[in-house]
């Protein structure tokens, strides 16, 4: 239902060609602006998968600020995309020495943690990030929070986080459709069941809605609903993971 990314400071509000206008035409900027500047550009081609490009973006933004927080937090996120956990370890730890309180920097490190294998760590870098009470994205941080938590089995800390999303977005498709699936590893079907009804009342139909129905009927013990759904499932998404997932028997 969701995929999962840190908080990438790519250029939002401004292209990359605006961004290096700005750089031309600012050369009286302070170092952090221009710094801020370059570390943008370098998440554009993050983006783009112009790795090497991105990190000479983010060493011009060192050499005009050598503390920049940001500019080590985007190196951890280059680095971690090129799958070289020293180097992107480093530069997460770099850029938190430097601004420790940072929501974004705490974001993508527990972001990082979750994903390789270090769950509960991880968790606590959300949890840190949510401490700034003007954090815009707390329902974002609270799903991954949620999702990092369930993985370390802590399924307990995992419904509150996924509960809690709700507090901030009512309408949160994701965090409904993830206590669904908390509810089936958990085996508590009435949660799956209440979660379930309402992913389908607000959601699209799709291959990930109709195998999660699926596989509740399936625990449940409801064959003629599971084998509804299964139609509807090889019928509709024939080239789904859930459709392959069904057909090798991969219910839990």
């Amino acid at each position: 239902m969701i995929r999962r990314y840190p908080l990438l400071m790519f250029c939002l509000a401004m292209s990359c060609l605006s961004a290096q206008r700005a750089l031309a035409d600012d050369s009286t900027s302070s170092g952090d602006r221009r710094a801020a500047v370059h570390t943008q550009l370098a998440g554009e081609y993050l983006k783009r998968g112009q790795y090497n490009v991105a990190v000479q973006e983010v060493r011009e933004a060192l050499t005009t600020s050598p503390r920049y927080p940001a500019a080590f937090g985007m190196l951890g996120l280059i680095y971690a995309e090129l799958r070289d956990d020293a180097q992107a370890t480093a530069n997460f730890k770099q850029a938190l020495e430097y601004a420790p309180n940072d929501p974004d920097l705490n974001n993508n490190y527990g972001w990082y943690l979750c994903g390789h294998g270090k769950p509960k760590e991880g968790v606590q870098y959300y949890l840190n990030a949510l401490k700034n009470p003007l954090y815009p994205t707390p329902d974002k941080t609270l799903l991954s929070a949620g999702q990092c938590a369930a993985t370390a089995g802590d399924y307990d800390n995992a419904k509150d986080y996924f509960t809690r999303v709700m507090r901030y977005r009512p309408d949160s498709v994701d965090a409904r459709f993830q206590l669904a699936e908390l509810g089936l590893k958990t085996k508590d079907y009435v949660l799956t069941r209440q979660n379930y009804n309402e992913v389908q009342r607000m959601a699209q139909p799709s291959a990930q809605v109709t195998f999660l129905g699926l596989r509740l009927e399936h625990a449940l013990g409801n064959k003629e609903a599971e084998a509804r759904l299964s139609e509807i499932l090889k019928r509709q998404y024939p080239d789904s993971i859930e459709t392959t997932r069904l057909l090798s028997g991969q219910l839990d």
